[in-house]
C-alpha cells in the first residue's frame, strides 16, 4: 500500500534533479526542464549544505525550457579547467538568453541575459564561502556595451537592488555594496524623495579585486566572511589566494521578509551597442559554505590555512563602511608632510592602457599635515571644479598614498575616483599619481585624473 506521506515524497523527489543523470538526458534535446526543479551539485564541485540550487533566467517563456549548453559539469579529462579533483561547473550565456525565474520574472522585459544557479540556502548569522573562478581567455568581457556584466553575487527577496555582487567593469573584476540601500535611513529617503540608489553614491562603494591585465585564464581562489546583520555591528571580509583584499563594517542584511543567498553564473545587461555574436563562457569550482567557522570550509587541499587567514588585517583607512554609520580612527603617515605646489592632468589612455594624451588643467598650492590636505591658494578651473577639488581627501599609507574625491572632468558627471601613486619621489623629486575617472565606449579611450606634487621651499 502507498500512503499519502509516500506520494508526496516521491513527487519531491521528482522535483530535484541530480544533476550528474541531467545530462544523460539532454543529449537529444538540446534543452533542460529545470525551471521549477532544485538541482543538486557533485560533491566534487559543492559542500556545504543539502538544500539545492535552483535555475534562475534562460527558461524559454513559451516552452519553459532551458539551453543544455547553460550550466554543465564538466570533466578535467576531456580538457576543461577544474580547479579540484575531477569536475568544474561551466556556464555559457549566448545572445538572447533571457526568460523565465521560477518567481515569475522575466529577464527578456528588463534587457537581461541571464543563466545563474542561486542557493536555497538562506544566509543569516555568521556565515564562511568560498569559490574559484576562472574566466578563459576568448571572452569577451570589456568595450562590449554591457550596463553590467556579474559573475557570481549576494542577493534574494526583498528589495531589488543585492547586498554584494561582483561585477567585471572597465574590465576588472569588481565588488559592488549597495548595503546603503537596505537601511532605514535610505528607505525613509527613498519614500519621501524617491531617491534612487546606485553603486555611486557615497554611502555604497565600487572596489578594484582583479585587473583586467590579470584576470583571465587563471583560477582565483575567494573566500567570504560575512555576518548577515541588519544593525551597525555587520561585516564582509573577502580573501583572494589568500590575501585579505577587502573589510566592510556595519549593516550588511537585508530587512525582513528579505534575506540574501548566493548565486554563481553569468548575468548582463544588454544594450544597443552589444555585438550581435556575444558569448560568455564562466567555470566554477570548489563552491563550499559552512556555518560559523571557517575551519568548516576545510580549506587545507586547497593551500589555505583559517589561522593565516583570518590573523590578516587592513589598516582602518581602508575598511569600507557607511559615512556616519561607523566611525574609525584613521591614522595618516607624517613622511609626506609639508607644502606641495599641486599639479593636476588630465590623461587619456586606449582600451589597453597605452597613453594617448596628457593635458595640464590647472595648478594649485597645498599642505598636507597630520593626514589632512589643506588649499593654500587654489586656482579656477572649469574642467576640475573648484568645489570639487577643495573637498578631497588625503592619506599615506606608507608605501603609497592615496587622494579621493568625487571630480568632474569637463563633465555634469562626478564619480568617485581614487588617485593613488608611490610615497617615493621619482627621479625628478615629484610625488605622481593617477586614477580612473571614466571610460568613453563610443571613443573607445579610458580617462584618467593624474596628480604631480612638488614640495615648496
Amino acid at each position: 500500500m502507498i500512503t499519502y506521506g509516500r506520494i508526496h515524497n516521491m513527487k519531491k523527489l521528482l522535483r530535484i534533479v541530480v544533476i550528474g543523470l541531467l545530462w544523460c538526458n539532454v543529449g537529444f534535446s538540446g534543452e533542460m526542464d529545470v525551471l521549477k526543479k532544485i538541482i543538486k551539485l557533485p560533491e566534487d564541485i559543492f559542500k556545504g549544505h543539502n538544500k539545492g540550487w535552483r535555475m534562475q533566467g534562460g527558461a524559454d517563456p513559451k516552452t519553459l525550457l532551458t539551453p543544455d549548453y547553460a550550466f554543465k559539469v564538466v570533466n578535467k579529462s576531456d580538457g576543461h579547467p577544474v580547479r579540484l579533483g575531477k569536475q568544474s561547473i561551466r556556464f555559457e550565456l549566448r545572445r538572447g538568453d533571457c526568460g523565465l525565474h521560477k518567481g515569475g520574472w522575466n529577464d527578456c522585459e528588463h534587457n537581461s541575459e541571464r543563466h545563474e544557479l542561486a542557493s536555497e540556502k538562506k544566509l543569516k548569522g555568521i556565515t564562511w564561502h568560498s569559490y574559484s573562478i576562472f574566466i578563459p581567455d576568448n571572452t569577451p568581457t570589456f568595450g562590449q556595451g554591457y550596463s553590467h556584466m556579474s559573475l557570481a553575487q549576494f542577493h534574494g527577496p526583498g528589495l531589488s537592488k543585492p547586498s554584494f555582487i561582483f561585477n567585471v567593469e572597465s574590465g576588472d573584476y569588481k565588488l559592488i555594496r549597495r548595503t546603503y540601500c537596505h537601511t532605514k535611513e535610505y528607505l525613509k529617503k527613498k519614500k519621501k524623495e524617491g531617491l534612487k540608489c546606485t553603486a555611486e553614491m557615497e554611502e555604497n562603494q565600487i572596489h578594484d579585486l582583479i585587473l583586467e591585465k590579470d584576470l583571465k585564464g587563471k583560477w582565483y581562489d575567494i573566500v567570504i566572511n560575512v555576518k548577515w546583520s541588519t544593525k551597525k555591528n555587520g561585516y564582509y571580509k573577502e580573501w583572494i589566494n589568500g590575501k585579505l583584499v577587502y573589510h566592510y563594517l556595519g549593516s550588511v542584511g537585508k530587512p525582513s521578509p528579505g534575506f540574501n543567498r548566493f548565486k554563481m553564473g553569468i548575468y548582463r545587461g544588454v544594450t544597443n551597442k552589444t555585438p550581435k555574436d556575444n558569448t560568455a563562457i564562466v567555470y566554477y569550482d570548489e563552491i563550499r559554505y559552512a556555518a560559523k567557522k571557517c575551519e568548516n570550509l576545510k580549506l587545507e587541499d586547497l593551500g589555505y590555512s583559517c589561522e593565516e587567514l583570518e590573523s590578516q588585517k587592513l589598516p582602518n583607512v581602508l575598511i569600507d563602511h557607511i559615512p556616519g554609520q561607523i566611525e574609525l580612527e584613521l591614522t595618516s603617515l607624517p613622511t609626506m608632510d609639508g607644502k606641495y605646489k599641486l599639479t593636476w592632468i588630465w590623461i587619456n589612455k586606449t582600451m589597453d592602457d597605452k597613453e594617448i594624451r596628457k593635458s595640464f588643467v590647472i595648478g594649485d598650492e597645498v599642505t598636507i599635515k597630520n593626514g589632512k590636505i589643506t588649499f593654500d591658494k587654489i586656482n579656477n578651473s572649469k574642467v576640475i571644479s573648484n568645489k570639487y577639488r577643495e573637498k578631497i581627501s588625503f592619506i599615506n599609507l606608507g608605501d603609497k598614498f592615496m587622494i579621493k574625491g568625487s571630480l568632474d572632468l569637463d563633465s555634469s558627471d562626478t564619480p568617485k575616483v581614487t588617485i593613488s601613486g608611490s610615497s617615493t619621489k621619482n627621479e625628478k623629486g615629484l610625488y605622481v599619481a593617477e586614477g580612473l575617472w571614466g571610460i568613453d565606449n563610443k571613443k573607445k579611450k579610458k580617462e584618467y585624473i593624474g596628480i604631480f606634487l612638488k614640495q615648496l621651499n
